[in-house]
């Protein structure tokens, strides 16, 4: 009988099941939040759901990392992977937005733009999918769903991180001002793009660039304020600069491997042209 995993497909897929408790645990949490009896466990709850979606996304991209040095790639676990975009980067973050914003405003609008991030990020599931037979190694078509639910996840938690001593008290609300502006409008542009023909590099496949990521989730879990709103902030210019220069990133990385490809079949050719005439 044909053994259904390896070892070295069952360790990704632990990570690839843990990433997806974090999602939806993040789910539960937020309902929990909106049921809050007080304001002080509400912003608890709903700092720990952006929070867990984070750590989701890190577990997501440790999985894929490990089945590469595991050689322990297979289609479940690729499906299973699947399941977890869509519940931890997709719903999660659309609970989330319905949680937290435009509460003072028309109700339709509280709820056509969280339904409008989880139809972005189905359809882009869908097309990744149906039309992308690598997995995103070669690159993505469409801005990957993780970019918006970061986005999401790092605004809410500066938002609900309590303000440092001597700043004007709640600086970054979601309800109203130029913080509630400049999410709005960034969350209507990263999920325009995930349904976008814009192609991007997959960043979690190169350790250089996934290290640092590791560290700033981690120390979002820092007790020292400061330092956890720091490492928000960092990550949310981090995850602006992908979505401007990542096209051009992978343009330029494609063309260097032309490049090199090219010189390659030269060199080819030159020692072939130097036999025959030897």
């Amino acid at each position: 009988m044909k053994q259904f995993i390896s070892w070295r497909q069952a360790i990704p897929n632990l990570f690839t099941i843990a990433a997806m408790l974090a999602g939806f645990i993040s789910i539960l949490v937020t309902i929990e939040g909106m049921q809050a009896d007080s304001a002080e466990h509400a912003r608890k709850m709903l700092k720990l759901s952006a929070m867990l979606i984070m750590l989701s996304m890190i577990l997501d991209g440790i999985d894929g990392n490990l089945a590469r040095w595991l050689k322990g790639q297979s289609s479940f676990g690729a499906e299973l992977d699947t399941y977890v975009d869509l519940t931890s980067f997709g719903i999660a973050p659309a609970i989330l937005i319905f949680a937290v914003a435009l509460q003072h405003r028309n109700p339709v609008w509280r709820i056509i733009l969280p339904s409008a991030v989880a139809l972005s990020g189905m359809v882009r599931l869908a097309r990744f999918k149906a039309k992308d037979p690598l997995r995103g190694q070669g690159g993505y078509a469409g801005l990957p769903i993780t970019a918006n639910a970061g986005w999401v996840s790092m605004f809410v938690f500066i938002s609900k991180t309590p303000p440092l001593p001597g700043t004007v008290e709640d600086p970054f609300s979601l309800q109203q001002g130029w913080f509630a502006t400049l999410f709005l409008l960034g969350t209507v542009l990263f999920i325009s793009l995930q349904v976008s023909n814009f192609r991007y590099p997959k960043p979690t496949k190169n350790p250089v660039l996934f290290a640092p990521c590791i560290v700033l989730v981690a120390l979002l879990f820092a007790p020292i304020r400061w330092l956890s709103l720091s490492s928000a902030t960092t990550s949310i210019i981090l995850g602006v600069m992908y979505v401007l220069l990542g096209p051009l990133m992978l343009r330029g990385a494609e063309a260097h491997k032309a490049w090199k490809e090219k010189r390659a079949g030269n060199g080819d050719t030159e020692r072939e042209l130097a036999r025959d005439l030897g």
